[in-house]
C-alpha cells in the first residue's frame, strides 16, 4: 500500500516520537535494508513514482511535526547543527525506503553515506533551506537525485517545494518537468532585462555584488535547489554562488537534483572557470557555481 494508506501513515507519524536511542541518548543509527540491487522490480515501481512518494511523505511529516522544529538534536555528517525538522525529514525518507524495500544507498546532509546494499545512491537534502523553514520564509524544499559516484552520472532527480507543493522532475535525456508539464530555460534572453539569483550573505565573495549589479533585478531564495529550479523554468536567467569560505560553499546534496533539472531544461551549470560542473558525490565535496539559461548571459559577468 502506497503513501496515504493506514500502514504508511503509522510509519510516518513515528517520527514525532524522537528516536534518540543511540549511545548516551544520541540519535540512533538509520534503518537499513537487505536488498542489493536497484532494479525497478526491487523498488516495486518506476523510480519517478518512488521519488514522488518520498516527497509526499516528507511534506506530510514536516507539516505534522511535534515539538520545536528548530531544536538542535546533534550535528550532521558535515558537522553542521542538525535540527528536529532536518531529522524528521531524513528519517521519513529512510523509513519509506525500508517500507518499500527500495535498494538504494543514501547520501544525506544529516546521516552522511548510508550503505543499504544498493548499486545506486539516493543523494538527499531532506530540508534545503532549513533557516527559511525555521524563520517562516516560504522557500524550502526536499531535494533528491539518483546516481552513483559523481554529479555527472545523476540519472533522475526530483525537487519538491515544501511550501507551494511545486514538483520539479527530470530524467537524464528525457527533459525536465514542473508539475508534469515540460519546462525550458529562458533562451534567448534580453540582456537589458536580466533577472539574477545571487548569494549575497556574509560569506559571499567580493565579486558577488559585482555580478548582482549586472542584472536589472536580483532575487535570492536562500535554498540552492529552488534558486536553480527558477533558472530551469525560465523565471531567472542566472544563479551565482561564490563563497569566500569553504564551509559555506555548496554541497553535492544541495544541488545534485537541481543541476540535472537545469541541464534537462536546456541550461548550463558551470564552475567559476566556466567549465561544466562536476563533483564527487560525497559529504565533504564543496563547490561554487554559475547556472544560466542562455550562454550569452555569461558575457555580462565581471
Amino acid at each position: 500500500m502506497g503513501f496515504g494508506g493506514t500502514p504508511m501513515l503509522r510509519l510516518l507519524y513515528k517520527h514525532n516520537e524522537q528516536r534518540l536511542d543511540g549511545p548516551g541518548g544520541t540519535w540512533g543509527p538509520p534503518l537499513r535494508s537487505g536488498h542489493s540491487s536497484i532494479s525497478r522490480k526491487a523498488v516495486g515501481r518506476p523510480m519517478k513514482g518512488l521519488l514522488l512518494e518520498l516527497a509526499d511523505a516528507v511534506q506530510h511529516a514536516v507539516a505534522a511535526i511535534e515539538g520545536d522544529p528548530s531544536e538542535v538534536l546533534g550535528r550532521g555528517a558535515d558537522g553542521a547543527p542538525s535540527t528536529r525538522i532536518d531529522r524528521v525529514a531524513e528519517e521519513t525518507v529512510l523509513r519509506v525506503l525500508d517500507y518499500e524495500g527500495a535498494a538504494l544507498n543514501v547520501l544525506s546532509e544529516e546521516a552522511g553515506y548510508v550503505d543499504r546494499g544498493g548499486k545506486a545512491t539516493l543523494v538527499l537534502d531532506p530540508i534545503d533551506g532549513t533557516h527559511n523553514a525555521l524563520r517562516g520564509v516560504p522557500a524550502y524544499s526536499v531535494s533528491m537525485a539518483i546516481g552513483h559516484e559523481r554529479l555527472s552520472d545523476i540519472q533522475e532527480a526530483l525537487v519538491r517545494d515544501l511550501v507551494s507543493g511545486a514538483t520539479y522532475y527530470a530524467v537524464k535525456g528525457g527533459g525536465a518537468l514542473l508539475n508534469a508539464r515540460p519546462i525550458r530555460v529562458r533562451n534567448p534572453v534580453d540582456l537589458d532585462d536580466l533577472v539574477f539569483g545571487v548569494y549575497l550573505g556574509s560569506h559571499a565573495a567580493p565579486d558577488a555584488s559585482e555580478v548582482a549589479h549586472r542584472a536589472r533585478r536580483v532575487r535570492a531564495l536562500g535554498a540552492a535547489s529552488l534558486d536553480l529550479c527558477l533558472v530551469a523554468r525560465g523565471a531567472s536567467d542566472l544563479y551565482y554562488m561564490h563563497s569566500s569560505i569553504v564551509d559555506a560553499k555548496l554541497r553535492a546534496v544541495d544541488i545534485a537534483g537541481a543541476v540535472l533539472i537545469v541541464r534537462e531544461a536546456g541550461g548550463l551549470v558551470l564552475d567559476l572557470k566556466k567549465k561544466e560542473l562536476d563533483m564527487a558525490l560525497t559529504s565533504t565535496a564543496r563547490t561554487d557555481l554559475v547556472a544560466v539559461g542562455d550562454r550569452r548571459t555569461l558575457e555580462v559577468l565581471p
